[in-house]
């Protein structure tokens, strides 16, 4: 069911008036919600979930007994071994293939086209329960009271299909105290301008540029440098836009329900450098490395290189954990040497006595202009239908084969460069949210208030209705 459609939307009509039409039966409303939103999507993937979720609610019962170790290890064991399968079997079985030389027959078998369907939301529900185990077992959580609330925690239908990952800590204490949330009109507006902001950009802005992003990677092998240059900024803004659309439509659903979701963006191309824009994107799943792979693999308490080491292998886990690819791998690799290499360089300029170059407004500009690039390079990556596609696409961003501009390129850089002015408002908007929100609500007259957002409804909801709409790109991890 996807957010940015019609039926999602009467779907949540639904859910909020029964909501808070009956306080009392709010944690079976969204019971029965999130088991209504992932059978939508198939049933038998519905009744896996379930039973993951049921066998590590009772497996979680032993984590802090004299058997913990045994336990977590049953626990991770069910919840990797479901991720595994669905996920990885058949990349895994390519290779395998590959070293051997020779081809495996799945004929007859449920897999003979040698495609695994995957589960909705298996790798963000993969990480929420992992991080359920661990922090059970270190004594940082309490067990869930009842198998009820954890199916509640772990399968909200609001963020559960691509984030953001939720603490039990953050979260269960929300649903323990959820029948005293009272209806507010101000948040239940926030909530709304949440939904609606996601919904502008998936609708207005990434539907009209992912065809073009679609047609230039399904040609790859044929693009010019200035192409290449064009299809991988391009897609750096739909995965931006599209990704981020989602989270901020999960934000807002949390606030229409009075339920508190973290923000997973923060305007990460303004970043100078690795570390800023991990804390801007995707940011409960950097969390999540850090607190689950970085700092058991020993953090910063280290020596240098197993620091260097720990970043790199961290975030070549993170680019594991996007898809079953090469292609993804070298993403994540890159992007760890990119931290690896930024740390070099940050210890390299305190030895000087530089420290305060960063205070230099020139070179704040000129940092985030060479990362924002070096952020694109590593999109080619990430998109490229395959290896030999990605390696052709960077070998033409040289430009080295000259440099030629026809009128459709000049308008879609155009387009391009009005994408990142975009992004830069939106940070400035978040910035000043606050004081405009005020002035919004002092200084304009309800009346033209209301019509504003009717009009901003209405031209959304003929968009929606024009077709079906494309999926949310992190559906697919």
């Amino acid at each position: 069911m996807l957010f940015n459609s019609p039926t999602f939307l009467l779907f949540l009509v639904v859910v909020f008036g029964l909501y808070y039409a009956f306080p009392r039966g709010r944690m079976m409303i969204l019971a029965l919600a999130n088991a209504a939103f992932y059978a939508y999507a198939g049933v038998g993937y519905f009744l896996l979930f379930g039973a993951i979720v049921a066998s590590v609610y009772f497996i979680s019962k032993g984590l802090q007994g004299p058997r913990g170790k045994l336990a977590l290890g049953l626990g991770l064991a069910v919840v990797l071994g479901n991720l595994l399968f669905f996920k990885y079997s058949m990349f895994l079985l390519e290779n395998i293939e590959s070293m051997l030389g020779m081809t495996f027959s799945l004929q007859g078998t449920a897999f003979d086209d040698r495609m695994i369907a995957l589960p909705i939301g298996i790798s963000f529900y993969s990480f929420q329960l992992i991080a359920y185990l661990v922090d059970v077992h270190r004594g940082q959580l309490k067990p869930s009271r009842s198998l009820f609330e954890f199916w509640v925690f772990i399968s909200l239908f609001a963020h559960s299909a691509a984030g953001p990952i939720l603490r039990g800590n953050d979260f269960i204490p929300q649903l323990r105290n959820i029948r005293s949330i009272l209806f507010r009109a101000p948040r239940v507006k926030l909530g709304m301008a949440f939904i609606l902001l996601g919904l502008f950009k998936k609708v207005v802005i990434v539907e009209q540029i992912a065809p073009y992003v679609n047609d230039y990677f399904a040609k790859a092998q044929t693009l010019s440098g200035v192409e290449s240059w064009i299809a991988s900024y391009l897609f750096a803004f739909q995965i931006y836009f599209d990704f981020s659309a989602y989270s901020e439509m999960a934000v807002g659903i949390g606030f229409l329900l009075g339920l508190r979701l973290d923000l997973n963006f923060k305007t990460p191309y303004l970043s100078a450098n690795p570390a800023e824009f991990w804390r801007r994107w995707h940011i409960t799943l950097s969390q999540w490395i850090r607190d689950y792979i970085f700092i058991p693999l020993g953090g910063s308490r280290v020596a240098n290189w197993r620091i260097y080491a720990n970043l790199i292998a961290a975030m070549t886990i993170s680019g594991i954990w996007h898809g079953a690819a090469w292609t993804f791998v070298i993403w994540g690799f890159y992007h760890g040497l990119l931290s690896a290499g930024h740390r070099m360089y940050a210890k390299g300029i305190a030895r000087l006595g530089w420290k305060q170059i960063h205070n230099n407004g020139l070179y704040k500009v000129f940092s985030i202009f060479v990362f924002f690039h070096l952020t694109v390079v590593g999109w080619v990556f990430f998109r490229a239908n395959s290896w030999s596609d990605a390696l052709y696409l960077l070998r033409k961003m040289t430009m080295l084969d000259g440099i030629q501009f026809s009128k459709q390129h000049l308008l879609l850089l155009a387009v391009i460069a009005g994408l990142y002015l975009l992004h830069i408002m939106e940070s400035i908007v978040v910035s000043r949210f606050q004081r405009w929100s005020l002035a919004w609500q002092l200084y304009v007259p309800s009346i033209i208030r209301g019509a504003v957002y009717a009009v901003i409804a209405v031209i959304l909801l003929i968009l929606l209705m024009k077709g079906e709409s494309s999926g949310f790109i992190y559906f697919q991890f």
